[in-house]
């Protein structure tokens, strides 16, 4: 011992060590890890360091996802591409760097997640030292590092990436914090709800935090609007650059402005002066907004952010969008979605069938004539136990269309007389108006029932002129997709000679229910209808309603219905023509393609002159009319 000195107390020594690691740390804040941790890289659009000035509409949301705040579930109801991911990545990153717990992030598909996990985590851990330090060695393969399963070096927390399409990957686990990614998605597994599952994930933690976020779909059965009309509805407001008045920046506010002036630079009109506001008033309006909530009692925490307030968008695509997809139900709904982040108001109801007839009834159109304008032509074939019912539709520029005649052939598909008439019908050709004879460009039967018959004729003609479809009744499916691969009742693959096509059914119908109601025959989207079809054809084209069913387990799904005793074989014939014109390009065709179809289609033969037969007033085709024996008749049928 040192002169005068004396011994330190160990007891203390330790007391002091203790209390000097097991201080609590900070309060966690996500905005400060923002900036100090992210970083954007070449393949983003804003590179360097977070800014916070660039995206000051995610400093309250990241507040309220931090562990200091109350709320547990936190929605974010969206538009595409406005960095939604990049805030759940945020607070998924510093959960696990200052937070560190068991988190899920949940995709809508295990592939999904698949895909999210290579290029957009992994390029984050990468980029920010933080994460590095945590995860250590991407590359490890051993259990406790893979691909959808990620544990911190120090084994206080781990990331498991999931998809909500495998009941498996949500159960087992309890995480303390979530993020319920592209929830809109979301589509029921084997075991029911998958976000049922999943928040019964997080119930044993009295602080648990799940973020939902997503850009919405369909308005009826929208996960993320539904749980944003549950949330305190918050939007942003900004001031306004002329007068102050603080107001969000709203959809229609700028669509009206548009609609009046659409070849200008689009512009707000501010509520309270009537000022216009520029883009260039967007980055200061921006720094000094502030979130309002419409629902302030609620429990949970909802934001909703638009397009328009991303300084990644400027107000000029959004006008040349909104214009592109005008009057296209099917684009409109892609606006609607991931531009303005608004819920698409489906048409679930057919029009009255008795107005179609009626207007139909006082028009001009023949039965069996290729009008002006109907430069793509095609069949669509549906095929019943004793028939195969054929319809024929004409399609033109701005997605209209006019039916040309409707018929059926007796027989089933494997029978061979049934298969001679079809093979007829398929060589069959149709008079214009121009005195030209022309045949369809595409013919879709459905394949789904009485697959291998059906593909047997199919194969008689070329896969460019005739196209197997089944439908896909989900509402994300797509419009058309080709099958790569089917089994056979053995098991075995069976290779469709790449004529096998899904068909998105449900949003054809939401579409052409749409259409129906169109009066202008200029309109885009119109669709015509010859004198001389019969009431059945319009009550089978207007059959389907789209209704809500409630499952056993409570959720509520949406089919598309009809009554027991009515048909519908005029509604599905008519989406597999659509989807025969698609494969045409009938979607994609540019007006140069649609000029020089008009050359090549619309121009008299020779001098001008019609032949006799032309000439003479329309006569009965070879689908002569004649009522079928269970008491549906058509306008037309084969003989």
């Amino acid at each position: 011992m040192p002169d005068g000195g004396f011994l330190a107390n160990p007891r203390r020594i330790v007391a002091d060590i203790v209390a000097e690691t097991t201080q609590p740390p900070p309060p966690l804040d996500l905005n400060r890890w923002a900036q100090d941790n992210v970083r954007f890289g070449s393949e983003s659009s804003i590179r360097g360091p977070y800014n916070p000035e660039l995206f000051p509409f995610f400093t309250r949301p990241l507040e309220v996802l931090g562990p200091e705040h109350p709320a547990r579930v936190v929605v974010m109801k969206k538009s595409a591409q406005i960095g939604g991911t990049v805030l759940a990545q945020i607070f998924l990153s510093a959960s696990m760097d200052m937070d560190p717990c068991g988190v899920m992030y949940i995709h809508p598909t295990e592939v999904n997640a698949a895909r999210w996990a290579k290029t957009k985590w992994k390029p984050m851990i990468r980029q920010s030292t933080a994460l590095t330090a945590i995860f250590g060695n991407a590359k490890s393969r051993d259990s406790s590092h893979s691909l959808l399963f990620q544990e911190r070096k120090d084994g206080r927390g781990w990331l498991q990436i999931s998809g909500a399409n495998s009941a498996s990957s949500l159960s087992m686990l309890s995480a303390k914090k979530q993020i319920q990614d592209d929830l809109s998605k979301w589509e029921l597994n084997d075991a029911g709800d998958p976000e049922t599952q999943a928040d019964s994930r997080s119930k044993a933690f009295a602080w648990a935090k799940i973020f939902k976020i997503s850009t919405p779909l369909i308005e009826d059965g929208c996960r993320i609007t539904k749980a944003f009309l549950r949330s305190t509805q918050e939007h942003y407001h900004v001031p306004c650059p002329h007068c102050g008045h603080q107001h969000p920046l709203e959809w229609e506010n700028l669509q009206s402005y548009i609609e009046a002036h659409p070849t200008d630079e689009p512009c707000f009109t501010c509520p309270s002066c009537g000022g216009l506001i520029e883009q260039h008033h967007r980055y200061q309006m921006n720094r000094l907004g502030k979130w309002v909530a419409r629902n302030a009692l609620a429990v949970m925490i909802g934001f909703y952010l638009w397009a328009a307030y991303s300084p990644l968008e400027s107000w000029v695509n959004i006008r040349d969008a909104w214009l592109a997809a005008k009057g296209d139900p099917a684009k409109e709904q892609a606006f609607l979605n991931d531009t303005v982040g608004f819920a698409y108001k489906a048409a679930g109801e057919s029009p009255p069938w008795e107005a179609i007839r009626d207007r139909a009834a006082a028009g001009e159109l023949k039965l069996g004539e290729i009008p002006v304008g109907g430069l793509l032509l095609s069949l669509g074939l549906d095929c019943q136990s004793d028939r195969v019912e054929w319809h024929c539709v004409a399609f033109g520029r701005d997605l209209r269309r006019w039916t040309i005649e409707y018929g059926v052939i007796e027989g089933h598909i494997s029978d061979g007389e049934t298969r001679r008439k079809l093979d007829e019908l398929v060589k069959r050709t149709w008079p214009d108006k121009f005195g030209n004879r022309r045949q369809v460009g595409m013919v879709a039967i459905d394949g789904n029932a009485w697959t291998d018959d059906v593909f047997d004729w199919a194969k008689r003609h070329p896969a460019s002129r005739v196209m197997m479809v089944r439908g896909a009744k989900s509402d994300l499916a797509p419009l058309l997709v080709k099958v790569k691969r089917e089994k056979n009742k053995e098991g075995k693959t069976v290779k469709y000679a790449g004529r096998f096509f899904n068909v998105g059914v449900s949003p054809m119908k939401m579409s052409l229910y749409k259409n129906l109601q169109k009066l202008d025959p200029l309109e885009r989207g119109y669709c015509g209808f010859p004198v001389g079809l019969d009431d059945d054809y319009y009550q089978q084209l207007c059959a389907e309603r789209r209704t809500p069913k409630k499952r056993k387990d409570g959720f509520v799904d949406y089919r598309w219905t009809k009554d027991a005793a009515q048909r519908n074989e005029v509604l599905d014939t008519a989406l597999y023509a659509e989807a025969a014109a698609i494969r045409l390009g009938w979607r994609s065709k540019t007006d140069d393609a649609w000029d020089q179809l008009e050359k090549e289609l619309e121009a008299s033969r020779g001098s001008g002159q019609l032949d006799l037969e032309d000439m003479l007033p329309a006569a009965p085709s070879p689908a002569a009319s004649q009522p079928l024996t269970n008491g549906i008749s058509f306008a037309s049928r084969l003989a």
